[in-house]
């Protein structure tokens, strides 16, 4: 009788703390809806997720989901990808294509775009591919430059782990389970009018133009392209070895680009960091681009960037893949100029 009474005390005790448990967590989720029922949730599908919401309470959700695997889809995307491509929110604007999909698509060539907003660099790529068991067999590098020490705010705080940041990170996760639900009902309960951007979780591409801001494109200005100072060029250089050494993959298979902007002149950037490293680079006409903002390609013009840097990327597939792979289709590479390809071949085996 003793052990029984001492059982159901336990048990007890047990129901009473994950009641507790549940409550506060109810309390959090509620308040993160309460706080962030202005982020958009148009973009929401069974594939995406809420990457970045503007509102101060929800910021960054990328970083923390991508690092720790809290979106299974991503993480298992991330995993299985036989190509990956970093870099920064450039990268994610450049690469979220149509063109790109396609692409892939139809050779069964598994992808996943691993840039991040906040201008992310190398550190924080390296840990994520790390800590998720990447084995990819083809990194894209948007390097303009890409090889820093430097950390954004929300890469820090996802690699300290502490638990306040955990703790919203699971808020953050279980938020978006409400959010998805409920607002298609209730819409006059959910604005929509904070800035956003939603991922992929199945290739990472972004839906971002529309969510985040509107397609103003501008001319790309080639005048105000910044080149590269002699000293960043040679700390980029040193910490792009210990990179692609960490990484482990036959520098052929590991491609340099530098996305137009009007801010730097990315691919005389990335030329220049791939012949010092010693990798591929693919470096695509930039005549009659645009721009958003001019930092960012405009979806007419990413889609015929990408859609010319992955027709090139093929042989690179091809090498690293296998041949059956890579030359299933090129639905793209036919259409091109015969002088445009040639251009585009002596730039990748600069």
């Amino acid at each position: 009788m003793l052990v029984t009474g001492r059982h159901k005390h336990w048990t007890y005790l047990g129901l009473f703390v994950l009641c507790a448990v549940a409550g506060v967590l109810a309390a959090g989720v509620g308040q993160m809806a309460l706080d962030n029922r202005r982020c958009r949730w148009s973009g929401y599908s069974n594939d995406y997720f809420l990457a970045y919401c503007s509102s101060k309470t929800y910021g960054d959700y990328e970083h923390g989901a991508l690092y720790y695997g809290v979106e299974p889809v991503a993480s298992a995307g991330l995993r299985n990808a036989q190509v990956i491509f970093l870099g920064n929110s450039r990268t994610q604007a450049a690469f979220s294509t149509k063109a790109v999909r396609a692409y892939f698509s139809s050779r069964n060539i598994r992808f996943f775009i691993m840039g991040f907003g906040f201008g992310e660099w190398s550190d924080f790529s390296l840990a994520t591919l790390t800590r998720s068991g990447a084995s990819p067999k083809v990194l894209v590098i948007n390097a303009d430059p890409f090889f820093s020490d430097k950390l954004s705010r929300p890469a820090r705080e996802a690699l300290e782990g502490r638990p306040a940041f955990l703790w919203r990170l699971a808020l953050k996760m279980l938020f978006q389970r409400v959010h998805r639900t409920v607002c298609p009902v209730a819409r006059q309960a959910c604005p929509g009018s904070e800035a956003s951007i939603f991922r992929s979780a199945r290739d990472g591409q972004w839906y971002w133009v529309g969510p985040m801001v509107r397609d103003l494109a501008v001319p790309l200005d080639r005048s105000t392209q910044r080149p590269i100072a002699p000293e960043d060029l040679s700390q980029a250089k040193d910490l792009g070895e210990k990179f692609l050494d960490a990484v482990g993959l036959d520098r052929h298979c590991v491609v340099l680009t530098g996305i137009p902007n009007s801010e730097l002149d990315a691919p005389e950037i990335a030329e220049a960091l791939a012949a010092a490293l010693k990798t591929s680079s693919i470096s695509p006409p930039m005549d009659g681009l645009s721009t958003i903002e001019g930092s960012h390609l405009s979806l007419a013009s990413a889609e015929r960037w990408s859609a010319e840097f992955v027709a090139a990327l093929t042989p690179i597939l091809r090498d690293c893949i296998s041949p059956a792979v890579a030359d299933r289709e090129r639905p793209f590479a036919a259409v091109i100029p015969d002088a445009v390809q040639r251009k585009r071949s002596a730039a990748m085996h600069r």
